[in-house]
């Protein structure tokens, strides 16, 4: 007998990608239809990209008038510079002229300092200028402004490449949710443009209680039914356990844990996206004995038994060790049990060794 935990969930690729573009632009070309087998990097369709051009010419332009404008302005600023350097020198010659003047007593105290303060101011005024070697530099801001604007143009050049809308794995196009003359962002109920599914190998997603996820291990075996294979089953294994729970619905504060059951053997018939019922193999016992459940009854002593019908119509009870539960059936265990005995269905304490019962032959 076989104990089974049942779920379902739809079947998938056991690589899917939704791919949508980070660019709103008009779609002027869709290169797949559903059911295209595509290659990584395939073009799946073309945006316009007249507008961007527009803004990539416009910022080359501007970056190129700002660039000027500074040189200008450096230029204009170097020749102020040199102005002040050859002031400065000529007010230094006055200075020490005039120093000797004043120690001769041939000027005055106060003539001297307007000469001396003129050549201070003259000095302090340099302090504006922002100088490496004898040369004016732009200031930090200046450079800052120039550089955000040239990464602003290489993010529209990247985004030049953006307009072609690409497949990012090998597969199955599964999904065209565009369609020409739309945005890109303006999709069939605002989902992906495209899914591609790698679909040599599906996949299932189920959710286990946390009541049995105890008995789920991986690598046992799964069947796996679903209508549009009709009598034929699907084989799978346990693949993956997640290491944490998630909460079943809004409406339970049950728990269930993700598991990941890849299908190893499959009928053609089956596809992804269809609902299918995953059967998990938990426990299995072999050559055992089994009762339905209802057979059992368990006396005052909390034992265990099952009453057996003998040839004469009397029935006998059987003290049993159980073993193996599933939904329908429980393995049994005593030496006296032998294949075929006819066991009662659903006794209860009133029944007794040696009574005689008519069996019910239907």
């Amino acid at each position: 007998i076989e104990q089974i935990i049942s779920v379902k969930s739809p079947l998938e690729g056991i690589e899917k990608a939704e791919v949508v573009s980070p660019l709103n632009y008009e779609i002027i070309d869709i290169r797949v239809k559903e059911g295209d087998i595509v290659q990584k990097d395939q073009v799946l369709a073309v945006l316009d990209s007249e507008e961007l051009e527009k803004q990539i010419a416009s910022e080359g332009n501007q970056i190129e008038l700002s660039q000027l404008q500074l040189d200008e302005k450096l230029k204009s600023l170097q020749i102020e510079y040199d102005k002040a350097l050859i002031n400065i020198a000529e007010l230094e010659k006055s200075y020490e002229q005039n120093k000797e003047l004043l120690e001769n007593d041939i000027i005055t105290k106060e003539a001297f300092d307007k000469i001396e303060n003129s050549l201070t101011e003259a000095k302090k005024g340099l302090e504006s200028f922002s100088v490496s070697d004898g040369k004016i530099t732009a200031s930090s801001a200046e450079l800052k402004s120039i550089q955000i604007q040239k990464q602003e143009l290489d993010k529209k050049r990247e985004d030049m490449e953006k307009i072609y809308i690409k497949s990012p794995i090998d597969g199955t196009v599964t999904r065209v949710n565009v369609n020409l003359g739309r945005y890109a962002k303006d999709t069939e109920n605002e989902k992906s443009m495209f899914v591609v599914e790698n679909l040599d190998k599906l996949q299932m997603k189920v959710s286990v209680s946390e009541y049995d996820i105890g008995k789920i291990k991986i690598g046992q075996e799964v069947e796996i039914f679903s209508d549009v294979a009709g009598d034929e089953k699907a084989s799978g294994v346990v693949s993956r356990i997640s290491p944490t729970a998630e909460q079943k619905d809004n409406n339970t504060m049950e728990r269930v844990i993700p598991v990941v059951i890849d299908i190893t053997e499959k009928p053609e018939a089956l596809m992804a996206g269809v609902i299918a019922t995953a059967k998990i193999k938990v426990n299995t016992a072999e050559d055992v004995f089994a009762v339905p459940s209802g057979a059992l009854v368990m006396d005052e002593n909390n034992q265990n038994k099952v009453f057996v019908l003998n040839d004469d119509n009397t029935i006998k009870s059987i003290a049993v060790e159980t073993g193996l539960e599933t939904d329908l059936e429980t393995e049994v265990k005593n030496h006296e049990l032998r294949e075929g005995m006819k066991v009662v269905v659903n006794p209860d304490l009133s029944f007794t060794d040696g009574m005689i019962v008519k069996p019910n032959e239907e």
